[in-house]
């Protein structure tokens, strides 16, 4: 399955349905677009695609980049939407501070009001996460967050990933660990660590095309090469990290039903 991807962006305004088709009728279980309460015609291209096959599902919330634009009219979308398309978790949401596109202080607000949205509807987080994953747990502990939370492309440290799966939360990994670069061996170190009940695979399409597309635009349908990667590093089937992959999106979704 495809954890997370950006079906409702401009880059794919001339073929989605047809690769939402591709991506099912290639023999894929699942996938979940974000949707960004920020792009005005984000919510409406996202209830398009929900229709296109009854399992893709949606996620909504606040991007820590663009925390610096959240008004109460933004919250009050996210409120709207979430139940009205039937999204399966908040986010992505939290703290960017390795782009800083939006201040520090702003992010935290706009995190600590993402996190109250979740607790208030009781579902699952998305997390957005670059330099700030100690930060995040700190905020999610002291907020008293008890519902499941998934760390979506996950490129922190291996300490901060430990401390994720022992409070019982996920990992997803993206094309990032297929990259040929020693400066990610760190990530396919992690990803070897991470139990298969804890771990997500996900394109972040249209970035993070994985190898060896690595430059071109990402799609839904490459999601096969980092599920072959990490399978790979687990050293088991492709065929039994998919199955894994799969129950813990069931798992995920439980607390939503």
């Amino acid at each position: 399955m495809d954890f997370h991807c950006h079906l409702d962006m401009i880059a794919f305004d001339h073929n989605r349905e047809e690769i939402a088709a591709e991506f099912f009728n290639s023999g894929f279980s699942r996938l979940v677009t974000a949707a960004d309460p920020y792009e005005e015609n984000s919510f409406a291209k996202t209830r398009e695609i929900l229709s296109y096959h009854k399992n893709i599902y949606c996620t909504a919330g606040a991007h820590p980049h663009s925390a610096d634009r959240y008004t109460p009219a933004i919250e009050k979308n996210i409120l709207c939407f979430i139940p009205e398309s039937g999204a399966v978790a908040v986010g992505e949401a939290g703290l960017d501070f390795h782009y800083n596109l939006s201040t520090p202080e702003n992010q935290l607000k706009v995190f600590k009001r993402q996190i109250a949205i979740a607790q208030e509807l009781q579902m699952p987080l998305v997390i957005h996460s670059r330099e700030a994953e100690a930060l995040v747990l700190k905020t999610l502990e002291e907020a008293g967050f008890h519902f499941p939370v998934v760390f979506h492309c996950y490129t922190g440290n291996m300490e901060d990933a430990r401390e994720i799966v022992k409070r019982g939360f996920y990992l997803s990994f993206s094309g990032i660990v297929t990259f040929r670069q020693k400066k990610t061996d760190y990530l396919r170190d992690i990803v070897r660590e991470v139990p298969l009940d804890r771990l997500f695979t996900e394109t972040d399409s249209p970035y993070l095309a994985p190898e060896p597309f690595r430059g071109s635009p990402n799609t839904p349908l490459l999601v096969r090469y980092t599920a072959e990667k990490v399978a790979e590093i687990k050293g088991v089937p492709v065929e039994e990290l998919n199955r894994c992959v799969n129950e813990n999106f069931e798992r995920l979704i439980t607390v939503t039903k």
